[in-house]
């Protein structure tokens, strides 16, 4: 579970990676414990390097057992809100050891090798978030700095060269890790976008932003489904702009292609958000689909397109009906069993016959039920 957070953010690169590193510090703690059991080291100091192991060790498995129980919100809510000081615990554990280990048992080598072992681990963990890698390796470079000034003759200048690549190891990593997460997310993000546009365009009106014809077909099968138990009706609305090849030819296509996004915007504020669609069928035909207890509502929403149009009041001299532009509507009623095609065609009826009667009118007729 990748995460998508800004690197500026406290997160873990992923939860699988987060319990990885739990167990390596469950292990790396482990095996310095047995070293000490098993002789490698000065007995009796052990008193001043195990307990730190021992805390390691408990306090991951507590952390393991949190994270595989809430491993789906593990960069959400109050976790989150603990992982910079749960990196810093980790931190200061880790540092006190590595002290321990220059100071008291002056083994430098083991903690460069130790080192090495722990902060890779951190780095791949989280490289995301500066704030918690910092947290974690802050003290651990703190205490070798000073454990170096405590212990110059032990710690020679090679070593100190180790522990100078090892950091600069570990930054470049956080770089290149870095790098590759943000062009994931930009490659990610580039294509999501593309999805999106490519959607619109294929459901949606270039021109006008209203659906197209191309998703009348699959909007009209969820919504019969969905109205095939109940008690409401879906209702079709065939709207046409009268003499629009009048008014192309009079003020030209330019002036065309505004009209019909006025017209577009006058459809889609007299609809109702959750139960009507709108639909650019071609040219200046418009579609309205609605789903309404009655005729009644479906007529209500018809009528406010008209009065949308009208007050609007886009100049049309080439109409022999009226000054303004205006729109024929005819209306038509599903039911189950109809196809699309027989809708669509029992409301073209509705409209002609409204073209018929003289224009700028609503036609309406319950028809029969096949």
């Amino acid at each position: 579970m990748d995460i998508k957070h800004s690197t500026g953010e406290v997160a873990i690169a992923s939860v699988k990676g987060y319990l990885w590193f739990l167990c390596l510090n469950v292990i790396f703690a482990g095996w310095l414990v047995m070293r000490i059991f098993g002789g490698a080291s000065i007995p009796h100091e052990a008193d001043n390097y195990a307990p730190s192991l021992y805390i390691i060790i408990a306090f991951s498995l507590l952390n393991l057992i949190i994270t595989l129980t809430i491993h789906d919100r593990i960069n959400e809510g109050w976790y989150q809100r603990c992982l910079p000081v749960i990196a810093l615990i980790f931190g200061l554990l880790w540092s006190a050891i590595f002290f321990t280990m220059l100071t008291d048992f002056y083994q430098p080598t083991i903690t460069m090798v130790i080192l090495v072992m722990i902060l890779l681990p951190a780095t791949i963990t989280f490289y995301i978030s500066g704030l918690l890698l910092t947290l974690f390796s802050a003290p651990i470079i703190i205490a070798l700095i000073y454990g170096e000034i405590l212990t110059p003759v032990k710690f020679t200048l090679l070593q100190s060269v180790g522990a100078v690549i090892i950091l600069a190891v570990v930054l470049s990593a956080r770089y290149i890790l870095l790098e590759s997460y943000l062009r994931t997310q930009r490659s990610e993000y580039e294509k999501n976008l593309l999805i999106k546009k490519l959607l619109r365009l294929a459901n949606y009106d270039t021109l006008t932003g209203l659906y197209n014809r191309h998703s009348l077909g699959e909007y009209f099968s969820r919504s019969t489904r969905s109205l095939a138990q109940g008690k409401k009706s879906l209702f079709l609305i065939v709207l046409d702009i009268d003499f629009f090849k009048q008014y192309n030819d009079l003020y030209g296509h330019v002036e065309g292609d505004k009209c019909l996004i006025r017209v577009s915007r006058c459809i889609e504020q007299s609809l109702r958000k959750d139960t009507d669609a709108a639909f650019r069928f071609g040219g200046e035909e418009f579609v309205v689909m609605a789903t309404c207890d009655g005729p009644g509502s479906a007529l209500s929403i018809a009528k406010r397109i008209q009065h949308a149009l009208a007050e609007a009041r886009i100049p049309h001299k080439g109409s022999t009906v009226s000054p303004r532009v205006t729109m024929s509507l005819g209306v038509a009623r599903w039911h189950p069993g109809m196809t699309m095609e027989a809708l669509l065609e029992f409301a073209d009826k509705q409209l002609y016959q409204a073209k018929r009667d003289g224009r700028n009118r609503i036609c309406w007729e319950r028809q029969k039920r096949e």
